[in-house]
């Protein structure tokens, strides 16, 4: 069994750099932010504030709820395959790599 990915790390390594950046994401956060959102759209138009209802009356219903559970899910199905390279970039002597781990 492949251990669950925890981090969405960025690494970004410029041109003349010894070092490169990092940018660890908790993925934990970045999809309990997400389902936040989720949640969020799925009351406020119940509150009788002018955008949201503006909002909830241009978009089929199930639109907006349904785009906003999507990203939640992917991550979490990305978690759960574990540890792998999403993109990796080298341009001459400059490197940016995104990572799960």
């Amino acid at each position: 069994m492949t251990p669950r990915a925890s981090f969405l790390v960025l690494q970004v390594r410029p041109a003349g750099w010894r070092f490169p950046i990092l940018l660890p994401v908790p993925l934990f956060v970045l999809e309990e932010a997400l389902e936040a959102v989720a949640l969020l759209a799925r009351v406020l138009p119940w509150r009788r504030w002018a955008a949201a209802r503006r909002l909830a009356r241009s978009l089929p219903e199930g639109t907006l709820l349904a785009a906003l559970d999507i990203p939640a899910a992917a991550i979490r199905s990305l978690r759960v395959q574990g540890r792998l390279t999403l993109a990796e970039v080298r341009e001459g002597s400059t490197h940016v790599a995104v990572r799960l781990v």
